[in-house]
């Protein structure tokens, strides 16, 4: 067979990228992630899909490839896909965010997944503490610089920045030249030359064709363009100025996000008081030395909550818990030093405010993205309504994980490539309005179609 792409997801949507690269006799898949909006016309947090019934209630709708020899045994349980021998020799993973590898729990454990090193540390982290999607599976890690053999391709595996440490893209040797696939990217974030280096490698590769992410390729991009050196700037005046508790939502392996709020901390004498969950995250990243994060106990304290005897018994907490709980701090002791308190709480754990009881006047920052659909609106309106109730003030500090539509413009005049295919984008059609498009075909891609790798 002659080297094609198949985009069973990511198509005319954001994430849910699951690309099947196909060269000879070798077939791998680029991500396995679910959408953002995967479903959200049948299921939602009451109507799930069925456990019992394995992948059948997604292929029922279609956000599960029927493809033979991917999937695992449990998962095609009562469906009328047969479990076969794997026909897929690996999936390469981009990154450590669901979008990119959330319905790997399906697939066969027999097909390795190739990941980087500082993914099987976050993986570690959720495994111990909620469970990672990539349990089960054998992961081949790799760093930027690795070549990585695969039955007909090398693929080559190069560092970018995005809002999660340990993300790549990737230049792929097939028998008819060479594909890139960008992942997730940015060049505005603390290691955007990372990306520059990513880019710079893909262009000397002269590639055949760019798998390119666009979400943010929009006409009515609304979101500030902020570096984290801005969210920085930003939190420090606001943290000077205020002489009350301040409470923070981010993601806990938003790496760069917390180091901002550390260094807000560290200059204005607070204490950053973190989730287990961002917590554990913290602990297992200590270990790669290519990171650098806030030590847990020293730069960061433990949010402990209470559970199930109503007080902070060591019986009450899980094994992966109990080791924050010598630096932990409570809903007291939170209350007492209320001045002197930087407070990251996930949404979820917003009703641990009740026992905070803070006083009025404080500070709410929400150090993660807008919200981008039905489901972000709903959870913003809860939260705007937790603020309200406190008296809280509302901020939006966050630096964006993925490069505006200029940064995308940007990365494909770099990298040159003969074609262009859009994914985790609403608006392929956009970039057909890029500078420089006369030099490329823009191609854009069907689900289930394939597309040839070299130009036709």
């Amino acid at each position: 067979m002659r080297p094609r792409v198949t985009c069973f997801g990511g198509v005319g949507e954001i994430g849910g990228n699951k690309l099947l690269l196909e060269d000879k006799d070798t077939r791998v898949f680029l991500d396995f992630g679910s959408g953002f909006s995967d479903g959200a016309m049948y299921f939602n947090d009451v109507i799930k899909p069925r456990q019992v019934n394995g992948a059948g209630d997604l292929f029922e709708f279609g956000l599960l490839p029927e493809i033979p020899g991917v999937y695992s045994e449990k998962a095609l349980q009562n469906t009328s896909l047969r479990h076969s021998k794997p026909d897929v020799d690996a999936v390469v993973l981009s990154h450590f965010h669901w979008d990119h590898m959330g319905r790997i729990p399906y697939v066969d454990p027999e097909i390795p997944v190739y990941c980087g090193e500082t993914t099987t540390f976050l993986h570690q982290a959720y495994s111990e503490s909620t469970g990672s999607p990539l349990d089960g599976h054998e992961l081949r890690k790799f760093r930027t610089g690795d070549r990585l053999r695969v039955g007909a391709l090398e693929i080559v595996p190069v560092h970018v920045d995005h809002s999660i440490p340990g993300a790549y893209g990737f230049v792929v040797h097939t028998t008819e030249g060479a594909l890139v696939y960008t992942g997730d990217f940015r060049f505005h974030g603390p290691a955007g030359s990372m990306t520059a280096d990513f880019a710079r490698e893909a262009g000397r590769s002269r590639p055949a064709m760019l798998l390119t992410e666009g979400t943010r390729v929009s006409p009515d991009d609304s979101r500030r363009n902020m570096s984290e050196k801005s969210v920085l700037d930003e939190a420090l005046a606001l943290v000077k100025g205020q002489r009350k508790l301040i409470l923070s939502t981010f993601k806990g392996n938003d790496v760069d996000r917390i180091n901002t709020i550390a260094e807000a901390c560290r200059q204005t004498g607070r204490t950053l008081v973190v989730s287990m969950k961002a917590a554990i995250v913290l602990k297992k990243l200590e270990a790669d030395t290519g990171m650098k994060v806030p030590r847990v106990g020293k730069d960061a304290m433990v949010y402990v909550r209470r559970k199930r005897s109503g007080t902070v018994d060591d019986k009450d907490y899980w094994v992966w818990e109990r080791q924050f709980l010598d630096c932990g701090v409570t809903a007291r002791e939170v209350r007492e030093r209320q001045s002197e308190t930087f407070l990251h709480l996930d949404v979820w754990n917003f009703p641990e405010l009740i026992d905070i009881k803070p006083e009025r006047g404080g500070s709410y920052i929400h150090a993660a993205t807008e919200a981008f659909n039905e489901e972000g609106e709903q959870e913003e309106e809860v939260i705007r309504n937790w603020t309200d109730y406190l008296g809280f003030s509302y901020h939006q500090l966050h630096a964006s994980g993925h490069a505006p539509a200029s940064g995308v413009e940007r990365l494909v005049e770099m990298i040159g490539p003969k074609k262009v295919v859009p994914v985790h984008t609403e608006r392929p059609d956009l970039f057909g309005s890029f500078k420089g498009h006369s030099r490329w075909k823009l191609s854009i891609p069907e689900k289930g179609k394939p597309i040839p790798v070299a130009a036709a």
